[in-house]
């Protein structure tokens, strides 16, 4: 089997060498249409665990998500986690996947950021580990609708669900959109949401794509969190089986939920905040971001060494005002110093682990 390089840019090959290829990790991909998804030999059939429509839901009358060949992104943000065959192996082809299309390809209206809301919270419902959406939003047909650049803060309604569903105990990974090189640069909803784990794209060579969207969010974040392969990306054409490629950060997007995946399986005690720490820990400008590749590109192989060293997360997060500090104790790990209360994991900046 020759692995694609997505493995070797994220790290990922010592972890699917080791068995950790994402079983029993469950991966809800929030997308367009899913055409040739459902019948790809490339794909293991048996690892796609149910599709669900909402555009149908709502009657919306468009073909159904298998089958319009002009509506394909979801299948090929599926494909670079999934498929496997003798010269490709997605980021998790282990894992397990559900499908949701709640994106309205020809249209874009308010109207959307609802559904996909209604997306995650029934991919949480389905029992989803990982969230992986290429989605996102800033303009609309209709012009009177569109946001600007303060209401990407964190506090709209499908935002703030992407961060509760993290708290929860799910990684949410959110493309950074596709409009750096464009009037409207920046990240876009809801990859302005605090604590999940925003997606910018790189080229081949490690360099930012310069149609990446950028941040910090209005409200001073750094953003995007990680970036990964997403110019000239790698991915199969289904039914045909062959390589083609493709760029935008909605194919580095997958790539790092399927990293995530791999992680979760090798790291099961950990919880979503701790396996996000490890993420950006492992990245190649931890110590320096910037708002085009935030913490840089992960490496799998170091997010697993860090993640060893974490304690099992006793899912009892920390309360100053209990004043229970009386189990506080303090490590000094990659040159950073950690406190560490009740088992938790804090940072002088702020909370690693909830």
């Amino acid at each position: 089997m020759i692995l694609t390089l997505l493995s070797f840019i994220l790290g990922l090959q010592p972890l699917h060498e080791a068995g950790y290829r994402g079983e029993g990790v469950t991966v809800a991909v929030i997308d367009c249409g899913f055409y040739g998804a459902d019948n790809a030999a490339i794909l293991k059939q048996d690892h796609i665990l149910g599709s669900y429509d909402l555009l149908k839901q709502d009657s919306v009358h468009r073909e159904g998500m298998f089958e319009d060949p002009n509506d394909k992104h979801g299948a090929q943000c599926l494909s670079l986690m999934l498929a496997e065959n003798d010269v490709f192996t997605g980021t998790a082809p282990d894992a397990n996947y559900i499908l949701i299309r709640t994106e309205d390809l020809p249209y874009e209206y308010l109207g959307e950021l609802d559904r996909l809301e209604r997306g995650m919270r029934l991919a949480r419902d389905l029992g989803a580990d990982v969230i992986t959406i290429s989605l996102g939003y800033s303009t609309f047909d209709n012009s009177a609708e569109d946001l600007i650049y303060a209401d990407m803060d964190g506090t709209s309604s499908v935002s703030k669900t992407a961060t509760e569903l993290m708290h929860e105990g799910i990684i949410v990974c959110v493309a950074a959109g596709n409009y750096g090189n464009k009037d409207w640069h920046y990240i876009d909803i809801p990859a302005d949401a605090e604590d999940i784990l925003t997606v910018g794209a790189v080229a081949a060579d490690s360099t930012y794509a310069a149609f990446s969207g950028v941040g910090p969010t209005a409200d001073g974040r750094i953003k995007p969190e990680v970036a990964a392969w997403g110019q000239g990306t790698p991915m199969v054409t289904l039914g045909a089986g062959i390589l083609t490629t493709g760029n935008g950060t909605s194919f580095a997007t997958p790539e790092i939920a399927g990293m995530a995946a791999c992680l979760k399986q090798a790291l099961p005690h950990l919880n979503s905040m701790q396996i996000r720490d490890i993420i950006l820990r492992s990245s190649t400008q931890y110590d320096n971001p910037d708002n085009k590749l935030g913490y840089g590109i992960p490496n799998a192989e170091k997010a697993l060494a860090l993640g060893r060293l974490l304690p099992t997360n006793t899912h009892a997060p920390f309360n100053d005002k209990d004043g229970q500090n009386d189990k506080v104790r303090k490590i000094l790990l990659d040159g950073r110093l950690y406190i560490i209360r009740n088992g938790e994991w804090y940072t002088a900046e702020g909370i690693v682990a909830r």
